[in-house]
C-alpha cells in the first residue's frame, strides 16, 4: 500500500469519527446492592446486585432521583466527547506524519501505541494498526 492510499484511509476513519460520534454505543453495568423502601417506610428491602458468578464485586447503588443521573450522563457525556477528540486528534497526527515529506517510523509506531493503550474500540486500532503495517515506507 502506498503511503498516501495509508493516510487517506486513515483520515477517512478520522472524519467518520469527527461527523458521528455516537456511532460507538457504550454500556455501562453496575454491581452494588438496591435498597428499597418497603411497609410504608417501616423496613428496608436490601438486594445484592451484579458481580456475577463467583465474583466477588459487590458495592454499594443508591438513587435519588433523575437529577443526580441527568448530572451523571452529561458528566459522562463530556468525558466521551473529549476522549473522541482525542482519538481524533491521534488520528490526525498519524495522518499528518504519513503525509509529511520524511515520515518518522517510530513516532508513527508511538502513536500506535499510544491508541492500543486506550479506551479506544479494538476495531479502530487494529484497522489502524494493519493499514500501517501494509505501508512500504521507502528508507
Amino acid at each position: 500500500m502506498e503511503i498516501g492510499e495509508a493516510a487517506q484511509l486513515i483520515e477517512a476513519i478520522a472524519r467518520s469519527i469527527e461527523r458521528n460520534p455516537s456511532q460507538f454505543h457504550f454500556m455501562v453495568n453496575i454491581a452494588g446492592t438496591k435498597v428499597t423502601n418497603i411497609g410504608g417506610g417501616t423496613g428496608l428491602s436490601v438486594q445484592a446486585i451484579g458481580g456475577g458468578d463467583g465474583s466477588q464485586t459487590i458495592g454499594f447503588q443508591s438513587n435519588m432521583s433523575g437529577a443526580n443521573i441527568e448530572i451523571a450522563q452529561k458528566a459522562a457525556d463530556a468525558a466521551i466527547s473529549q476522549e473522541m477528540s482525542a482519538l481524533v486528534k491521534n488520528l490526525d497526527n498519524l495522518v499528518s506524519e504519513l503525509r509529511s515529506s520524511a515520515p518518522n517510523k517510530s513516532r508513527i509506531n508511538s502513536i500506535l501505541d499510544l491508541l492500543k493503550q486506550t479506551w479506544v474500540p479494538n476495531v479502530i486500532t487494529s484497522i489502524v494498526a494493519n493499514i500501517i503495517a501494509k505501508v512500504a515506507f521507502s528508507y
